[in-house]
């Protein structure tokens, strides 16, 4: 998708009002971060997020004084090197974007700054 809107507090809707729900949410697991510890390699913390599109009802839309404080952004927009910006400013990397039979699933994580 090209764009990513909040809905609600856990529904995104795309450009084509296709449902996003964000599956998971986390931060780099323990083992790839003991790795890169191991090679010497700085830690950061990424925070992921794996969307799968999904058909749903739809409730009314939230304001974001509704939604309240969340790990995710309000909004995600593509960009032409295939990293998405999100309303904060900060950059998420598409690690991948699939779809299996009817269903799709988008893995993003959060780029540290620059």
């Amino acid at each position: 998708p090209d764009r990513l809107w909040a809905w609600d507090k856990f529904v995104y809707l795309d450009e084509k009002q296709r449902a996003w729900v964000p599956l998971t949410i986390e931060v780099q697991p323990a083992l790839e971060r003991m790795a890169r510890q191991q090679q010497g390699k700085r830690i950061e913390d990424r925070l992921r997020v794996l969307l799968r599109q999904e058909n749903t009802v739809l409730g009314n839309p939230m304001t974001p004084t509704q939604r309240g404080p969340s790990l995710l952004p309000i909004l995600w927009q593509l960009y032409p090197d295939g990293r998405y910006r999100s309303s904060d400013s900060s950059f998420w990397r598409l690690v991948y974007h699939i779809k299996i039979d009817s269903v799709e699933d988008m893995l993003l994580e959060l780029l540290p700054d620059d």
